[in-house]
C-alpha cells in the first residue's frame, strides 16, 4: 500500500550502492541476530537448569501465548513504520510520532486485555496457576509496542548498525534479568525479568532514536491501514510459529492416560525441541529486516527490474542459508540433545529433523511474505498464513490424541507443522513468481537439494553415536553441503567475492 504517488525520479539505489547497503545490513543485523539466538538459546538451556520440566513447560506455554502478541507488535510495527519511512526519508520524524501515538494506545489495549483475560486463558489450558504469569507478562507487549516504533525508524532509514545495537542490548539485558529473577522466584521471576528488560530497552531506544519533526504531521489515518494489515499478518505468522506447542498441550490431554502433569512434561520436551528447530527462522529474520526497506523503495518508485532482482537474489540466498541450518540440525540430533540437555529432555531428538525441516519452510515463507508486505500485497500474505495455520491445526488435532505420550506425540506434532509450512511456502513461491517474476531459480533449488542429499549421505557413513562423534558429524554435514554448492558453482566466485568484501568492511 502506498501513501503517495511515485515521484518522477526513481528512488531506488544504483546496483552497487544497493549491494553495499544489503551487505552491510546483513553484517550488522546478522551479528545481532546470531547474538540474539545464542543468548536466547542460553536463556532456555540455563532455565532448564534452574527449574524442572513441568515448570519449564508452564513457562513455555505462557511465554508462547504472550509471544504471539509480543512478536506481532514488534514485527508488525517495525514493518509498518519502516515502509512509510523508507518511501520518503524526509517524513521519518512525522511517521515516528504518528506510530508512537498509534502503538501506545494499542499496546495499552493488549496489555489490559491480557490482564483481564488471564483467568480465561489459564482455564483454556486447565491450569489456574497460569493466571499470575499472564498478568505479569502482560506488561511486555505494552513496552514492546512503543519500542518497535523506534526500531522501525532505524530500519526504514537503513540505520542497520543502530538497529543491531538495540538487539544486542536487549538480548543481554533480558538474559541477565530473566535468569536472575528466575533464580529467586522460578516462573514468576522469569516473567518479571522479561518485563523489566522490555522497559529498559524502551527507555534506551527513545533516547537514541527519537527523530526531530522535519515535516508536516503525518496523519494516523494514513499509517493505520497498512499497520493494521501487517499486524494482522504478523499475528497469523506468530500463531504459525507458536501454535503447535499450544495445540500439543491442549490435545495431549485428550490422549488416553495423559493428565495435566504429563501434558506439561510433553510441552516442556517439545519446547526443548523447538529451541533447536527455531534457529533457521531466527537466522532468516536478518534477511527480512534488510530487504524490507529496499523492496519498499523499489516498489514505491515502480522499479520492476530492481524489485525482480531483489526478490530473486533474496530467495536464492535464503534457500541456501535455510538448507545449511536444516541439514546441520538434522545430522545427529541425539548427540545434540545429549550435549545440551539433561537426559529427561532426550525424547524430542527423533522429531528434530522433521520440525527443523518445517521451520526452514516457515522461515522461507516469512521471507516471501515480507517481500509481499513491502510491496503492499498484504491481502496475499494474510491468505497464505490462514492456509498454513488451518492445515497445521487440523494436523495436530487429528494426530496428537491418537499418539502415545513422549516421542510419538512429539513426532506427530512436528509432522503436522512441517506439512503445513511446506504447503504455505509452495503457495508463496507461486505468488512471488506471478506478481514479480522472481523467486529462487530452479537451478538453485536443484543444487541445494543435491547438496542436502550429499550431506545426509556423509552423515550416515560415519559410524558411532557418542556426543563427540555426533558433533563431528554435524560439522561434516555442513562441510559436505558447502562443498557441493561450490563444486556445482551455486556458490561461485562472485558470491565468495561479495562475502569477502562485506567481511573486509
Amino acid at each position: 500500500m502506498s501513501t503517495a504517488a511515485p515521484q518522477a525520479q526513481p528512488q531506488t539505489q544504483p546496483a552497487e550502492s544497493a549491494a553495499k547497503t544489503v551487505g552491510r545490513g546483513v553484517m550488522f543485523i546478522g551479528f545481532a541476530k546470531v547474538y540474539f539466538m545464542l543468548t536466547g538459546f542460553a536463556q532456555r538451556v540455563l532455565l532448564t537448569r534452574l527449574i524442572g520440566p513441568a515448570d519449564f513447560g508452564d513457562f513455555a506455554v505462557v511465554n508462547n501465548v504472550v509471544s504471539i502478541f509480543n512478536n506481532t507488535l514488534v514485527q508488525g510495527t517495525i514493518q509498518g513504520v519502516s515502509k512509510l519511512t523508507a518511501e520518503d526519508d524526509a517524513r521519518a520524524g512525522a511517521v515516528q510520532r504518528a506510530g508512537l501515538k498509534l502503538q501506545a494506545g494499542l499496546g495499552f489495549a493488549v496489555a489490559l486485555a491480557l490482564i483481564i483475560a488471564a483467568p480465561q486463558l489459564a482455564a483454556l489450558e486447565h491450569t489456574p496457576r497460569f493466571t499470575p504469569y499472564f498478568r505479569i507478562a502482560a506488561l511486555i507487549p505494552f513496552f514492546y509496542a512503543m519500542y518497535a516504533v523506534y526500531v522501525g525508524s532505524a530500519n526504514g532509514l537503513r540505520r542497520f548498525r543502530t538497529q543491531a545495537g538495540f538487539d544486542v542490548g536487549f538480548s543481554t539485558t533480558k538474559t541477565v534479568l530473566l535468569l536472575g529473577f528466575a533464580l529467586l522466584w522460578k516462573v514468576i521471576g522469569a516473567f518479571i525479568g522479561f518485563a523489566a528488560a522490555a522497559a529498559v530497552i524502551l527507555v534506551v531506544a527513545s533516547r537514541v532514536m527519537r527523530l526531530p519533526a522535519t515535516s508536516e504531521p503525518f496523519p494516523i489515518r494514513k499509517i493505520a491501514p497498512f499497520v493494521w494489515a501487517v499486524l494482522a499478518y504478523t499475528i497469523l505468522l506468530n500463531l504459525a510459529l507458536n501454535s503447535d506447542l499450544l495445540l500439543l498441550r491442549h490435545f495431549a490431554l485428550s490422549a488416553p492416560g495423559v493428565d495435566a502433569t504429563a501434558a506439561a512434561a510433553v510441552a516442556g520436551n517439545y519446547e526443548a525441541l523447538r529451541t533447536f528447530a527455531l534457529l533457521p527462522y531466527q537466522l532468516l529474520l536478518v534477511v527480512t529486516f534488510v530487504i524490507f526497506p529496499l523492496v519498499s523503495r523499489a516498489t514505491f518508485a515502480a522499479d520492476r527490474d530492481a524489485t525482480r532482482a531483489y526478490v530473486t537474489q533474496t530467495m536464492r540466498y535464503a534457500l541456501i542459508l535455510a538448507g545449511a541450518m536444516g541439514i546441520v540440525l538434522a545430522a545427529r540430533p541425539t548427540a545434540l540433545f545429549g550435549v545440551i540437555y539433561k537426559p529427561e529432555y532426550g525424547s524430542g531428538a527423533a522429531a528434530l529433523p522433521i520440525l527443523a525441516a518445517g521451520q526452514c519452510c516457515l522461515a522461507l515463507l516469512s521471507v516471501a511474505c515480507s517481500i509481499l508486505n513491502a510491496a503492499g500485497r498484504t491481502r496475499a500474505t494474510l491468505t497464505l498464513m490462514v492456509v498454513t495455520l488451518a492445515i497445521g491445526a487440523a494436523g495436530v488435532a487429528l494426530t496428537v490424541p491418537r499418539a502415545a505420550p513422549g516421542t510419538p506425540m512429539l513426532i506427530a506434532t512436528a509432522s503436522a507443522t512441517a506439512m503445513a509450512t511446506a504447503v504455505g511456502l509452495a503457495a508463496a513461491l507461486i505468488v512471488l513468481r506471478t506478481r514479480f517474476g522472481g523467486g529462487p531459480p530452479l537451478a538453485t533449488v536443484v543444487r541445494v537439494a543435491l547438496a542436502m542429499a550429499a550431506a545426509v549421505v556423509a552423515a550416515r557413513l560415519v559410524p558411532g553415536h557418542g556426543k563427540i562423534v555426533g558433533l563431528a558429524v554435524m560439522a561434516l554435514a555442513g562441510i559436505a553441503y558447502l562443498a557441493v554448492l561450490i563444486l556445482t558453482r551455486e556458490f561461485g566466485a562472485a558470491d565468495r567475492a561479495k562475502v569477502a568484501k562485506i567481511l573486509k568492511r
